[in-house]
């Protein structure tokens, strides 16, 4: 008998702020150049009057010549860093990615990829900010009440 979710995948995009700790996050049932677009688009919506500098890693959904037209129309508003190849320590969002595995998906069993991804989403909400912010190694900001 086969387990609850066997062979379904999500996939989690992220992008954080640095050094601010905002971000989005987002569970797609695809990685693919259609869901990084939605992704970009989205973070460019969220930050319509700023210039973004992304930095991502080499995956082929960052990469492929399908998002260059998406590029080329943003590119007033968005530049694209690309980490070198096999260098995950570099990107800090890996992180926060490595210890969810860890407190999330490592040895458990949920009884479908729904609970998980909401398992996930309420896990990614409770997270301390300070947590989050030494993940990130950043500073957490905390306004000086004088």
């Amino acid at each position: 008998m086969d387990s609850p979710g066997k062979d379904q995948v999500c996939f989690l995009l992220g992008s954080v702020e640095y050094p601010a700790g905002n971000g989005l996050y987002q569970i797609f049932s695809r990685k693919r150049n259609e869901e990084v677009q939605r992704h970009l688009s989205e973070l460019l919506a969220m930050n319509e009057d700023d210039f973004l500098f992304v930095v991502m890693d080499n995956a082929s959904s960052h990469t492929t010549p399908m998002l260059q037209p998406f590029f080329e129309a943003n590119k007033d508003r968005l530049l694209l860093v690309f980490q070198p190849t096999y260098s995950p320590h570099l990107n800090l969002i890996e992180r926060l990615w490595n210890f969810m595995r860890k407190h999330m998906t490592k040895d458990y069993f949920y009884d479908s990829m729904k609970v998980l991804c909401e398992a996930i989403v309420e896990w990614l909400q409770n997270l301390p900010f300070e947590r989050f912010c030494s993940l990130m190694g950043i500073e957490s900001f905390v306004e000086d009440p004088f």
